[in-house]
């Protein structure tokens, strides 16, 4: 891709709604696997302070995933599959404070919706309702996407961040 800014594409919305399965696939198999550990603790109920501990322990690990992999290529591997990446503004690479402040604004965004789909298990009539709930701050980044001149999610406003295909697009003939 071409290092001018003005000349950057950026991935179809289809496209990248299209990664977010994938994304929260490689991302729950990675929490399965760090929570792996705590499994073994036989009898052990984690409530109260352990369960506060194991959860900014899974935060962590989420929070590195994601920001090792913006900040060395750009890309997850489900964003390597559908070929965009994460950059600056102007295509540079991210640093540490970008990619950590990006990975901060996605959650405010799709966490409540992952929320939302431990919630459809539960059989109570107000969980179902609170599922409705959740999904809203997602579908609200996805109209802006819909809605904003280049395209970006509002978590990539927010950061300062931008999404840019990594394959030349399509010539219409």
């Amino acid at each position: 891709m071409l290092s001018d800014a003005g000349t950057l594409v950026t991935p179809s919305i289809k496209r990248r709604i299209a990664a977010l399965p994938y994304e929260a696939l490689l991302l729950l198999a990675l929490i399965v696997i760090a929570a792996f550990p705590v499994a073994g603790l036989k009898g052990a109920a984690l409530s109260g302070v352990p369960h506060i501990i194991f959860q900014a322990y899974l935060f962590c690990v989420a929070a590195a995933y994601f920001t090792w992999f913006w900040r060395h290529g750009g890309q997850t591997l489900a964003m390597k599959t559908w070929r965009f990446r994460v950059a600056a503004k102007d295509g540079s690479a991210l640093n540490f404070a970008t990619a950590f402040t990006r990975f901060l604004c996605a959650g405010l965004f799709y966490g409540p919706a992952c929320a939302g789909l431990v919630l459809l298990f539960f059989p109570d009539r107000v969980a179902r309702v609170i599922t409705m709930w959740t999904f809203l701050p997602m579908i609200a980044t996805l109209l802006w996407a819909r809605h904003d001149t280049n395209r970006q999610f509002l978590h990539d406003r927010m950061a300062g961040t931008r999404l840019i295909l990594t394959i030349p697009p399509r010539r219409e003939s």
